[in-house]
């Protein structure tokens, strides 16, 4: 039996990926698959905002901790350590460096840590006590009137976002424009010129504001 182009597409994508989105569209395979290259438009649009707010946050987190402890590589001195979830992310990224056969600077050690790291040291981070560690004495002049349990819930959405979006997992269903507003808002607390740029810029709006068109097919879907 001849396979339609659709019953391929759904095998190349697999069964399995593709049920939320024909579920989504009332078994209509079109629209469906017309909805999953949608979800990868937005995907890409996103991406733009959540690299910068991640390389923004971990460079301005980093230079602050920098000057509080006066090294650049402060988490080797024993009383600016993070605990031990944070130091194992830290000697993991310098195994990954030694693999490369890179050296092991503090400035590639932060380029090389997950986002999870960064979002984490503005936690309680339990026994780890981030709160009088690195809150209090330096990362809340980063982030002037916020408080430190909203902007973690807030990285934390974000830092969610962010890894469906790098595992290709899908967001059609999230509220993705505030997603968008919130990464913007959350750069503009330490770059804010380059959440300016965004906020200008950024493709992410219109994408969002395609969604139903291309569905109905009105207008093509974006590869």
């Amino acid at each position: 039996m001849v396979q339609s182009d659709e019953e391929q597409l759904v095998e190349a994508i697999s069964p399995e990926r593709f049920q939320p989105f024909l579920e989504e569209c009332g078994g209509d395979a079109v629209v469906a698959l017309r909805l999953y290259a949608w979800d990868a438009e937005a995907a890409r649009a996103l991406h733009s905002p959540l690299r910068d707010l991640e390389v923004s946050l971990r460079n301005r987190i980093h230079r602050q901790l920098t000057g509080k402890f006066g090294r650049s590589d402060w988490w080797n001195l024993p009383r600016a350590q993070p605990n031990r979830w944070a130091m194992e992310d830290i000697r993991d990224a310098e195994d990954k460096l030694r693999r490369r056969g890179n050296g092991t600077a503090p400035c590639d050690v932060v380029a090389t840590l997950p986002f999870g790291f960064w979002v984490s040291l503005v936690s309680k981070g339990g026994h780890g006590n981030y709160e009088m560690k690195y809150w209090y004495p330096a990362l809340r002049h980063c982030f002037k009137g916020v408080r430190r349990t909203d902007l973690h819930e807030q990285l934390e959405v974000m830092r969610t976002l962010r890894n469906r979006v790098a595992h290709h997992e899908r967001i059609y269903h999230r509220q993705l424009d505030e997603d968008f507003r919130t990464a913007v808002e959350l750069t503009a607390l330490v770059a804010p010129a380059l959440a300016a740029r965004h906020g200008k810029y950024s493709q992410v709006p219109a994408v969002l504001a395609r969604r139903a068109r291309v569905l109905s097919g009105e207008e093509e879907i974006a590869l």
